[in-house]
């Protein structure tokens, strides 16, 4: 059963064609890779299933329902969670604040029961902390609740962000270069906890990657982006030895494209999406 289904996406930005007639398709379950050289389109791929940016053509759907036309708020409420290629946390709050906050479209009291303190809120708040606390352990993490997030480490962040993405309870988790800022044993053992979320949490997911033995490793099926135009799609190791695939890694980048969507992230961020 597909969790999720993009179907022929294709974005325009100004001159620069930055999608065109992507498919892809991420099954109950599975953990997807989508590699490729940098300028490849691969952020501006998650940008359009999330809701970020509305592509100029194809469809978007989630567990079967086309979710093309919803915004990223109405799209994470249904059940899509996401990290960002910049770590899309609040630095000013500590690791235990930026997890409840990610749990705010769950609450279930109200506005006013909130500031009058209601019992249902203290309630409410309780089984968001408790949640929160669960998943931090569960990824080691627990130790950092009451730390502010800036000055920790990159690599931390990157697991922070995944922790604050698990606490919204998604069945289809994105990740956007998980494995950044991290050195060959950290994303070893991001590789493991990936493995372990997945079953702890009954997860789908479809992670950015350019560490290829993290992706050989965790991916059940790799995409390969190049120039915003599927290159080839198959097993892990099929792809790695994919003359294609290698020729893409070591040929020439777009950096105009890349440079496109960092700023359009950049702008994103900034106003709090």
């Amino acid at each position: 059963m597909s969790v999720l289904d993009v179907q022929e996406i294709a974005i325009r930005f100004g001159g620069l064609q930055a999608l065109l007639d992507v498919t892809l398709r991420v099954n109950e379950f599975e953990i997807v890779g989508l590699i490729g050289p940098n300028g490849a389109g691969k952020t501006t791929c998650f940008n359009c299933i999330t809701g970020f940016y509305r592509p100029n053509a194809g469809r978007v759907y989630f567990q079967g329902e086309d979710v093309s036309e919803l915004g990223p708020h109405v799209r994470s409420t249904l059940g899509m969670g996401r990290t960002f290629q910049n770590v899309g946390l609040v630095k000013t709050a500590t690791v235990i604040e930026n997890m409840l906050t990610a749990q705010h479209a769950a609450i279930e009291y109200g506005s006013l029961a909130g500031m009058l303190g209601a019992p249902s809120s203290f309630a409410g708040e309780r089984l968001a902390r408790r949640r929160a606390m669960d998943i931090l352990e569960i990824l080691k993490l627990d130790h950092l609740h009451d730390s502010p997030v800036a000055g920790l480490p990159y690599g931390t962040l990157k697991r922070i962000e995944i922790a604050t993405a698990l606490a919204t309870d998604p069945d289809l988790l994105l990740l956007d270069e998980p494995s950044s800022g991290m050195g060959p044993e950290e994303a070893h053992q991001l590789g493991d906890e990936l493995l372990d979320l997945r079953n702890t949490f009954d997860l789908s997911v479809l992670m950015i990657e350019h560490h290829v033995p993290l992706v050989v490793r965790v991916c059940d099926y790799v995409y390969v982006l190049n120039f915003g135009r599927l290159l080839t799609e198959g097993l892990p190791g099929d792809v790695q030895r994919h003359p294609e695939v290698v020729a893409a890694y070591l040929g020439e980048e777009d950096p105009d494209a890349e440079a496109e969507a960092e700023r359009a992230e950049g702008r994103l961020q900034g106003t709090g999406a």
